[in-house]
Formats: structure tokens, sequence, C-alpha cells
């Protein structure tokens, strides 16, 4: 285990630095870090407005009953809970696109309020432009399309930061701005000079939404994106080998800022609505169930969401020496127990972060042949019970094939995902710890004169 590890610090440590410097990818992991606290927050509410049971566990009685109350206040309630949800990571890559830039602005010393808010304005431009409607009543309505404000815009809000930054770049580096006298005040010469690389940015993003609706009024910037990304996949869904493509593309596309599993969805939906109603109808007839492919992707999320990270927040709660691990593990815990995966991809950050992205992606891999292999065995049950909302560990699973076998299945799958995890964590871990222990040197170097 040792020389595999100090094989993996030397292999990967320079791709890590590598990332960790190059302004682009430095800018993107230190705007998604800072969404960090949105999401924390939101995954409060979305817990507080999804109970970890269902109605029929409750009617059920005994242990469940307790959960009750909170079902019914849940309920009755649910929209009004939903709303801090809906305003923090339902507007995810707004902030996102906002941060990115701010952080790119930085490295090249350009105003960084100003880019921030430049692409902030391109990216509403890009993936929710303003529309008005005529009511029944003949009152006008104007309304923004809010289905790529949330997690599923953040590659175009990745793309949205980076190229009006370097745009503004452009424009002021080679002179096409609006240039004020020496006496007007900075905070006022920014302004004007911010003008003509604006004009340049809504030229872009703009006309590129028009040109794109010139060919098909329907689609939009980020709409095509998620087309082209999702295109490969369309093909033998309900398949082990397609089934096992659906997962790796979701995880890798997480790994890059991309809402995976928005990004399947289309392809994955009819045909899993399909094998959960076939399913259904096989239990209701008392016939043997029978292996779907497509479910196999319900297993990359079984254990803290996509990707299977609760056994590294576990890890990084009770395990890590460095403090920045320790604080990301003991803040995601209990997120992460909710399967809500936003805060350790986001938060260690697992995207753009070679290090981590590989136990990421292999360990949802393993997670899926683990239950394929599992099903085919009869060790445990076919999913069969189609249910919505953010149910914890070990009841997700079982509310979805009612087989208490699930729990083993849940267990096993939470050691083997630790020891895939270890080696990954010790290396970012060790890295980290080394960081701090040199700025803290340097600090007190500088106290001490």
């Amino acid at each position: 285990m040792e020389k595999f590890m100090t094989l993996l610090q030397e292999k990967l440590t320079p791709i890590a630095n590598f990332c960790g410097t190059e302004r682009h990818f430095a800018s993107m992991q230190k705007g998604f870090m800072s969404a960090i606290s949105f999401i924390l927050v939101s995954a409060v509410f979305m817990i507080l407005a999804n109970p970890p049971v269902t109605a029929d566990l409750v009617a059920q009685g005994g242990f469940w009953s307790v959960f009750g109350p909170w079902l019914d206040f849940a309920t009755a309630n649910k929209l009004t809970l939903l709303i801090p949800f809906n305003m923090t990571m339902g507007i995810l890559s707004v902030i996102v696109t906002f941060a990115i830039a701010y952080n790119l602005a930085g490295t090249y010393k350009m105003p960084k309020l100003n880019a921030g808010m430049t692409s902030l304005v391109m990216f509403l431009i890009a993936a929710a432009p303003s529309s008005y409607y005529q009511l029944a009543d003949e009152s006008v309505l104007q309304a923004v399309p809010c289905t790529y404000l949330g997690a599923q815009g953040l590659f175009t809000a990745i793309i949205v930061a980076l190229v009006s930054v370097e745009v503004t770049r452009f424009c002021q580096t080679k002179g096409i701005t609006i240039k004020m006298p020496d006496g007007v005040p900075p905070f006022l010469s920014e302004t004007f000079g911010a003008i003509v690389p604006m004009l340049a940015n809504i030229l872009i993003f703009f006309g590129g939404n028009l040109l794109i609706q010139m060919i098909d009024p329907a689609l939009s910037i980020p709409s095509v994106i998620e087309k082209l990304l999702a295109a490969p996949l369309s093909v033998a869904v309900d398949s082990v080998p397609g089934a096992l493509l659906i997962c790796f593309m979701t995880l890798l596309f997480w790994c890059f800022g991309v809402h995976g599993n928005m990004i399947v969805m289309p392809i994955t939906a009819p045909v899993s609505l399909a094998a959960f109603a076939a399913n259904a109808s096989l239990y209701a007839a008392g016939q043997p169930l029978e292996f779907h492919p497509v479910l196999m992707s319900l297993a990359i999320n079984l254990i803290g969401g996509t990707g299977n990270t609760f056994s590294f927040v576990a890890l990084c709660a009770f395990r890590a020496k460095s403090q920045q691990l320790k604080a990301f593990g003991r803040a995601s815990i209990v997120p992460s127990f909710f399967r809500i995966s936003e805060p350790a991809i986001f938060g260690a950050p697992i995207i753009f972060n070679p290090i981590l992205m590989i136990p990421f992606v292999l360990g949802g891999m393993i997670s899926a042949l683990l239950y394929w292999g599992a099903v085919s065995l009869g060790l445990v049950s076919n999913f069969y019970i189609l249910v919505s909302g953010t149910f914890p560990i070990f009841v997700q699973g079982f509310v979805q094939c009612l087989d208490p076998r699930i729990w083993v299945f849940t267990i096993v799958l939470i050691v083997v995902m630790a020891v895939v995890w270890y080696p990954f964590f010790k290396v970012y871990d060790n890295q980290l710890l080394a960081q701090e222990q040199e700025n803290a040197a340097v600090a007190s170097a500088e106290d001490a004169e």
C-alpha cells in the first residue's frame, strides 16, 4: 500500500500542481469552492423538505411512525421549504459564473467586480433570456426560464466565465476600449472602459443564441451543449456495456463541472421508467423480477449521492490530518448521509482535481459492477419501486426493493468505497498538510521579522 501511495503521489502530484496553479483551472476550482456555503445551506432545506420516509412506510406504524409529524409538515409546506433551496442551489450556475470570472480577472490584474458582473449578465443572456408572454386576461408577463440556472447549466457557466474574461482582456490589451482622461476617478474610468468589451461579449453570446434559434427556435447555447454531450450515450442504454458507459460518462461529466445526471436523464429516464413498471407488474403478479441493466446507474448514488462519496467524506471527517479536509468532512458528513453529493464534489473539491477524480469515477464503476453481480447471484432483489426524494443511506435502497439484504450490500459498499478512496485521500491529505505547514512557517517567519 505504501509503495502504491508513493507511486500515486509521484504521478498525480505534478498534474494536481499544474491544475492548482494554471490560472484557468485554479479560477474554476476557486469559483466552485466559493459556492460551497450556498450548497451546504441548500442541503439543509432539501433534507427538511424531504423526510426519509414515504407515506406507505409511516402507515405501516412501528418505528416509521416516528417520522409522521415531519412528513405531514414537509408535505404541507414543501414549496415554502424549498424556496431557500431554489435560491441557492437553484441558481448555482449564476453564482459560479460570477465567481470564476471574478477570480480569473484577478489573475490578470483586471477589475474583478466588472468581470464578474459581465460574466453573470452574459450567462443570463445565453441561458435564461427574458421573454414576454400574453396571458388570457390580456396582461403581459415577463418571465425568465430557470432550467439552466442551477447545476444543469454549470458547463455553460464555466464557458461563459472564461470566454467573457478573455474577450474583455483582448479588448483591453488591444486598446479597443473607451479611454477617459487621466483626471477621471479610477472607478469611473473602469466603468466606461468596460462598455466596449461588454458589447463584444453581448455580440458573441446573444448573437450566438440568435444564430442557433434561426436553425431551431427551441434551442439555445446551453441546450446545444447538453445535446452534444449526450449524443454518444444514446445507444445501447439497457445493456450492461451501455449501462456502464452511462455510469462512466455521468461521473466523468461531474468531474468537469457538468451535471452528469441531467445530461443522461433524457436518455435513461424512459428506459428506467419502463424497467420499474415491468418489475412492479411482475411483483404484483407474484412472478420473479427481471434484471434491467439501466438500473445499474442507481448503484452509483446509493451512499453519499453521485459517485458514492460517503466513505470519502467520512475519511475526511475522522482521519484527515490537514485542517482543510477535516473541516470539509465534518461540514459535509450530514448532507452526504442524506445522499447529497454536491458538497463533496464542489467542496473537496473533486471537480478539476486529478487526485480525487480517479477514485470518484473508479468507485462509481465498481459500485455498478457490484450491484450487477449481487443481483445476478440473487444476493439482493431487483429494484422495482420508483421513489423520488432525498432519502438517506440505508433507506433509499430499501424503499426501492423492500429487501433487507440491501442493507448488507450497502455496508459492504461503504467498506469497498473506503478501500478505493483511501490511498487517493491520503495523497491529497498529505499534499494539503504540507501546504498548511509551509504557510504556517511563512507566517511565523513574517511575525518574527
